[in-house]
């Protein structure tokens, strides 16, 4: 990107050290779209892997209400920021509701508070120090995008209000991002597609299901990775106390927040979905995929937010596009790389 180039340089010859100095020259240009929390959510567990892979030039960091609230969603990121050292990232406050789509009873007895407006509760360290931009996350990705047509990836880890409102908000805007990885969806017509929030619903895309399905109308080149590849991992005690072994501040995190809950629950097994998504980024060959059609029921009905997808366009979903799906896992491989990832030394 000519300006990121020209600001790099720039800082270079003043005798400034470069704020993306743990980088590649080819590394890939990155939005990271989330509804995050501290560990063990999956959002900060993908976080870490991003940070320490030179792979990625993490621009900038937009939340989204959808584990929890936009609130802690914010207030998590930014102390995440601070413990990984890298407060240069800057970080974006997004939709604090979802397009549509309002609280129920049901929302409220099941899992996340995406509704939610209650204040944050304190990380661990405290409230961080560092501040989010003034600018709302719709209008950076926006802006990020079109300055630098084709070669911005945006990876959306959460429900898709703040990509859905950047495509409604500017008819140039689709065409002019490089790729959008997602997790999102459940793919019936392939193996492990179940849904996780109603039966055949996953839970990102039924908290927005009109964001996904003006997400996944877009036109713009997507790679979905949805539950059935997230069913094929399996985060055992064994390989947490694998990835813990080294002690760095992001282990270090992983032990106070996960480490408990495997001393409680020795045998549990944990999925792992953003990572995923991360790692097929930083390498494809960790994933299969299938070129699929997939759509979205914003219908308010008992399929509200489940995503459908088949070989050809059906009747009803004339308007959906052609993407990636990812569906199977080299396990071994990826866990491999990503407790070797967080073992590194801080990437700064």
């Amino acid at each position: 990107m000519k300006l990121r180039f020209q600001i790099l340089l720039c800082c270079s010859l003043i005798g400034f050290a470069s704020l993306t100095s743990a980088q590649n020259d080819d590394s890939i240009p990155i939005i990271f779209d989330t509804d995050f929390a501290m560990p063990p959510t999956d959002d900060a567990l993908a976080l870490m892997l991003a940070l320490q892979s030179p792979e990625l030039d993490i621009l900038g960091i937009t939340t989204v209400a959808g584990n929890s609230s936009l609130e802690r969603a914010t207030s998590d990121v930014l102390r995440m920021l601070e413990i990984a050292e890298r407060i240069d990232i800057p970080v974006y406050e997004g939709a604090d509701l979802p397009l549509v789509h309002r609280i129920s009873d049901f929302a409220v007895s099941q899992y996340g508070s995406w509704y939610s407006d209650a204040l944050p509760p304190e990380p661990y360290g405290g409230f961080a120090k560092k501040k989010i931009e003034g600018e709302s996350a719709a209008a950076y990705i926006e802006r990020e995008v079109l300055a630098n047509p084709g070669e911005i990836t945006i990876v959306a880890l959460g429900p898709l209000t703040n990509i859905a409102q950047a495509i409604q908000n500017n008819p140039d805007f689709a065409a002019k991002v490089k790729q959008l990885f997602i997790m999102g969806g459940a793919v019936a017509s392939l193996s492990d597609g179940a849904g996780n929030i109603t039966p055949n619903a996953e839970y990102n895309f039924w908290v927005d299901p009109e964001a996904a399905k003006i997400t996944l109308r877009s036109g713009i080149p997507i790679e979905l990775s949805p539950l059935n590849v997230s069913r094929k991992s399996a985060l055992t005690k064994d390989w947490y106390n694998k990835m813990v072994a080294v002690e760095t501040p992001l282990t270090n995190l992983l032990k106070i927040y996960l480490g408990p809950r495997f001393e409680a629950a020795p045998d549990r097994v944990w999925l792992m979905y953003d990572q995923i998504t991360v790692a097929s980024l930083i390498d494809p060959s960790l994933v299969t995929s299938e070129r699929m059609y997939v759509d979205v029921n914003d219908n308010h009905d008992i399929s509200y937010g489940v995503s459908v997808a088949g070989l050809e366009v059906w009747p009803g979903a004339e308007e959906a596009q052609q993407m990636n799906v990812q569906y199977d896992l080299d396990w071994p491989r990826f866990i491999k790389m990503y407790i070797e990832r967080l073992q590194r030394p801080i990437a700064n």
